[in-house]
């Protein structure tokens, strides 16, 4: 079975995690940079989920998993080391159509979540679609070689001219065709070098020239 990839909104929404350990943690930290809001549930916390609920930054419950503990939730992820529990969380979020990751046990699982190389809001998933995550953490290893912290501003940049794109370029297809040329123009290579002005420059200068051969061609168009 493939797996179907996405990346879910979940900003303001509730999300249970259940378990209070180190991967626990390292699973909240990604939710809460992803703007969810965190119910979490577990006997015991680690230091830095202590701190969180000090903050009021996540709800917490001390205590054993129920199934009420996943009220008003729209995804859940499960990190204990206790089968009993894991299967239980499993069952109570089958039961009320819930997406549910249980750590490291994909038979329990209706989604797993992808080994992530981050640059910015550029975000790579890597999958084995659960058959070795190491084989996946290679991958993501060797991939970052490749795409390094220049794809960050590279994004930044490009984003700043889509918005002027939008604005000045109204159709669809002939817009993404700027785009595709902007991308594949020497700007990355200034950002590699450091030359981030002349990267920004040079995107100001081709939709110019753009939209000029756009107006010279057609009266319709801006």
């Amino acid at each position: 079975m493939r797996y179907y990839p996405i990346f879910l909104d979940l900003k303001n929404k509730s999300v249970a995690v259940v378990g209070g350990g180190i991967i626990a943690e390292g699973k909240a930290q990604q939710l809460l940079e992803a703007g969810a809001k965190i119910y979490l549930v577990s006997p015991e916390i680690t230091v830095t989920i202590h701190q969180w609920v000090e903050n009021r930054t996540i709800t917490f419950r001390q205590g054993e998993f129920t199934p009420d503990d996943l009220c008003g939730a729209v995804l859940v992820i499960c990190a204990t080391n206790n089968r009993a529990v894991n299967e239980s969380v499993a069952q109570a979020s089958a039961a009320r159509g819930i997406l549910c990751n249980v750590v490291d046990q994909t038979d329990l699982c209706n989604f797993i979540t992808p080994s992530l190389l981050m640059r910015g809001d550029l975000q790579i998933a890597i999958s084995s679609g659960g058959k070795s995550p190491t084989v996946a953490q290679r991958v993501k290893r060797e991939i970052s070689e490749t795409i390094g912290a220049e794809y960050e501003i590279f994004l930044n940049v490009t984003a700043t001219l889509r918005v002027e794109a939008k604005r000045l370029i109204p159709d669809f297809n002939t817009r993404r065709d700027f785009m595709k040329s902007y991308v594949e123009s020497d700007a990355l290579e200034l950002i590699r070098a450091g030359k981030i002005t002349e990267a920004e420059n040079l995107a100001q200068q081709m939709l110019s020239e753009f939209v000029q051969s756009l107006g010279a061609n057609s009266d319709s168009v801006l």
